[in-house]
């Protein structure tokens, strides 16, 4: 009986779609090469947009994608823009002066097939934060901090971003 059960449960298990993290897509599968221009920068910090185009553009490479330099080039284009940046203190010295910051950085991102011209991955409201220290840190400067924190929330928005957009999640 039990051996009956297994047998037939075997085929839906096999075809019901699952797949490790990691090793699934929900592009075309002509979608090998994807073109990233800079990230646009709506926000009153300088440079931020730096740190995500790079960050995007590294995690494509892991992931498998070849990322070109030109539209014509490839066959899918991402476009992000940058739309948020806050720099909140969430820690006071008994001087009033702040001694631990949050920054908090929405993006909008989105994919285009340039082949079908239709939009394949939309956001619009991506949010990342983290926290860094600032004081006890003597002859650090306090924007190579902010970079640090920065650099930190890229790289972790690069991951889910790719990883939303290669396996749907």
């Amino acid at each position: 009986m039990k051996k009956t059960a297994l047998v037939l449960l075997l085929p839906l298990l096999v075809g019901c779609g699952y797949h490790l993290a990691g090793t699934g897509t929900t592009l075309p599968p002509y979608i090998k090469k994807i073109y990233i221009p800079p990230i646009k920068n709506m926000t009153a910090r300088p440079e931020v947009e730096s740190f995500f185009t790079a960050a995007i553009r590294e995690e494509m490479i892991k992931r498998g994608k070849k990322v070109v330099d030109r539209e014509e080039a490839a066959d899918a284009e991402l476009l992000g823009t940058i739309v948020a940046f806050r720099m909140v203190p969430v820690g006071i010295t008994t001087g009033g002066e702040g001694r631990r910051f949050s920054i908090v950085i929405t993006g909008r991102f989105y994919l285009r097939d340039l082949k079908t011209d239709r939009v394949i991955f939309q956001s619009s409201s991506y949010t990342f934060r983290d926290e860094y220290q600032a004081q006890g840190s003597r002859g650090v400067n306090f924007l190579s901090l902010q970079s640090d924190a920065i650099d930190r929330i890229a790289r972790e928005f690069a991951r889910s971003v790719v990883s939303t957009i290669l396996e749907g999640f």
